[in-house]
């Protein structure tokens, strides 16, 4: 068969610094090479490297595949065994060429979730994501931390993950063979982690590769069943590999396709494996999605013809590493890779029901009937549907200046989506309303939820009151909405606030038996990355973060933001906050609001959350604020929204206020004024 042979360079950047005990990775380098015969079919593989580990260098690959462009035809089986990634790709990439479309399997395949190497906190918040999403078998990258550290990490694990309903599995990289300092040797070390009594599944390579003997004393001494990893890489003849398995006998082999010649080399193995009653499972090279859906659908066949391996997680959940991965219609559910979504969600628009796939999102653009309010959500469903890689614009909501767009890539917008359908319990066939504008962040992620999470979505036109006709699940609404459906509430049963403060006047009047939550979040981090439970009558907790997300203050109080599975990084913002600990806060007001009056610093929103209750009989919307003064600098004002009150009113006014003992008296307002108070299209107040 002729072929056209091309390649292009695809370095793959991780969204945060992927550590083991071997290196630290920010970036590494893929090639995708695609075939095409002489009908026009394609078919596309991927030459994945991870250096450092993988036998040929960048260089070598580059030098292969610049002459491998020249050929019309090409036997893999030609391909030198030192150039395993080459094999891997063109191997995948005839597939993809037979197949004539992406990768496909039927039902999930169980996969592990994957700790990196972190601080002890940040190795436990790691795991505490993965069990909210559903993965039952954890694997920690373990032998950078002093070992006594990981030890009580471990046990903390074990602690929340109990052995009864979790399988635990942690892979040294060869840092039990290395002087460490603390005096241990390998055995030492899985000897300790036996008597903790933490039911460790496996551990991986334990000492660096090329150490027979040594790995062969460990294999049969060890308390924990070890499994051989970069042992395999290098290893190419049959006769090598007998004589590497029967010389050291592991319990487990752990098969990188991409660094052992392929998916043909990887079944020679699985040949000697399944004849010296060794177990196996494959876990990927770190691909991107091309690769990565490569050898799941290849595993997919051996887990369908051998039903006794499914009980082992296979290590293929890496698809999240990347910043600018590959598109895919992979997803990941309860720990289980599929290879698209499972039965869809859908949106109803007065009474008629559209799937949440390609073929839905057309068919709602072309509704005749679609009244031109929708438009918006029209353009959003098709170029997410028909445009799965490129960027997506949010318009900011003009709050804290001039409305402008932010771009975010797909997937921290799909990262951002499955953070709330975690925090909020949300599952497949949730009822959820769309009652936000489709050109702002919050009503954008609506309609993203919705296809991430496969909800039913109703959609109804965003107004000061929506309509909200049905029972439901879940719903997201601007403080001022909310407000307006009081005192008969929708039948609903989560309602997240969003868009404005939620002030205590509309706190009181919430009813009972609904779950009330307000978030925190702006466009820049793709809507909330903190929510807070709001009952009548309570005093308002602290804001938590949703899974991934963690929180620091610059010196000044300002609170700082990182969610890296959302590609924000160390953002500043212009929140001034009491931070509790890294997932909890409590708000004070914005920094750019405060007021300099007289060398002292007042946060408006403090000032107005303290004289709620004196404002409460005017009924009118009211706000602290700064005006010129030649001798404060800054003079303090209360600015009201409504007509002017008498001189002995204004008095009354102030003295009330001045006589509040939770207030300093450099926060009074030395005067009243009177004026609109602007609000942003979702409520907020303007302040500028």
């Amino acid at each position: 068969m002729e072929l056209d042979i091309t390649y292009r360079a695809h370095p793959l950047t991780f969204n945060k610094p992927a550590q083991t005990s071997r290196d630290v990775l920010y970036h590494k380098p893929s090639f995708l090479i695609t075939i095409c015969d002489k009908s026009g079919r394609k078919g596309v593989g991927e030459c994945s490297l991870i250096p450092g580990l993988s036998i040929e260098s960048e260089e070598e690959v580059i030098s292969f595949l610049e002459t491998l462009k020249t050929h019309r035809r090409v036997n893999v089986r030609e391909i030198p065994l030192a150039l395993p990634s080459v094999r891997f790709a063109l191997e995948t990439a005839f597939r993809s060429l037979k197949r004539g479309g992406e990768a496909n399997w039927s039902g999930g395949i169980t996969i592990n979730g994957l700790v990196w190497m972190d601080s002890v906190k940040g190795m436990l918040e790691q795991v505490e994501i993965l069990v909210s999403k559903g993965f039952k078998t954890i694997k920690l990258k373990v032998g950078t931390l002093p070992f006594h550290e990981e030890l009580d990490m471990l046990r903390e694990i074990r602690r929340k993950c109990p052995a009864e309903e979790f399988t635990i599995r942690i892979d040294a990289n060869g840092a039990f063979g290395k002087d460490a300092g603390d005096g241990m040797t390998a055995i030492d070390k899985l000897e300790a982690l036996s008597n903790a009594d933490l039911d460790i599944h496996s551990i991986e390579q334990p000492i660096p590769a090329g150490q027979y003997d040594k790995m062969a004393t460990l294999c049969a001494t060890s308390p924990i069943p070890i499994a051989l990893d970069e042992e395999l890489i290098g290893v190419n003849s049959q006769s090598e590999r007998r004589a590497l398995l029967e010389k050291t006998k592991p319990k487990y082999l752990i098969l990188k396709p991409s660094l052992i010649g392929g998916l043909d080399e990887s079944e020679k193995w699985i040949e000697l494996a399944n004849d010296l009653g060794i177990g196996w499972w494959v876990t990927s090279a770190l691909e991107s999605n091309v690769g990565l859906s490569a050898i799941a659908e290849w595993i997919a066949g051996h887990l369908e013809n051998n039903p006794n391996l499914q009980g082992l997680a296979q290590g293929l959940g890496t698809g999240g590493l990347f910043t600018n991965n590959t598109a895919s219609t992979m997803f990941i559910e309860d720990g289980k890779l599929y290879a698209q979504q499972q039965t869809p969600g859908s949106i109803v628009l007065q009474g008629q029901t559209f799937p949440l796939s390609a073929a839905g999102a057309s068919d709602f653009s072309a509704h005749i009937g679609r009244p031109s309010w929708t438009d918006g959500i029209a353009r959003t469903l098709v170029d997410w549907f028909q445009n799965p890689e490129s960027p997506l614009l949010f318009k900011t909501s003009g709050s804290s200046g001039t409305p402008r767009d932010i771009s975010h890539t797909r997937e921290s917008v799909i990262a951002s989506a499955k953070d709330s359908l975690t925090f909020f319990g949300l599952s497949p066939g949730t009822r959820a309303v769309l009652a936000l504008p489709i050109d702002f962040v919050a009503g954008r992620l609506m309609l993203v939820r919705a296809i991430v999470g496969r909800w039913n979505l109703e959609i109804i036109e965003p107004s000061s009151r929506p309509a909200c006709p049905n029972t439901y699940d879940f719903i997201a609404l601007t403080p001022l909405q909310c407000a307006s459906l009081l005192p008969d509430f929708p039948a609903v049963s989560k309602v997240l606030l969003g868009g404005g403060v939620v002030r205590e006047g509309l706190k009181n009047k919430l009813p009972d038996g609904i779950e009330f939550w307000e978030g925190f979040g702006m466009t820049e981090t793709l809507t909330h990355i903190a929510a807070r439970r709001i009952i009548s009558g309570e005093s308002n907790p602290p804001f938590t973060a949703l899974p991934g997300v963690n929180f620091g203050t610059s010196s000044d109080g300002i609170l700082v933001i990182n969610a890296p599975n959302r590609g924000v990084v160390d953002l500043v913002t212009d929140d001034l906050v009491e931070r509790i600990d890294g997932q909890n806060f409590r708000w004070l007001g914005r920094k750019s609001a405060v007021i300099n009056s007289g060398g002292m610093k007042v946060i408006p929103e403090v000032v107005e959350r303290e004289i709620r209750d004196i404002m409460r009989p005017l009924d009118c919307a009211y706000l602290i604020r700064g005006i010129e003064d030649d001798g404060l600098g800054e003079k303090i004002v209360l600015r009201l929204d409504s007509e002017k009150l008498t001189q002995e009113d204004e008095d009354d006014l102030l003295r009330q206020i001045a006589s509040l003992e939770t207030l300093p008296s450099y926060h009074n307002p030395r005067g009243i004024e009177y004026g609109a108070i602007k609000t942003s299209i979702l409520g907020k107040i303007r302040r500028i």
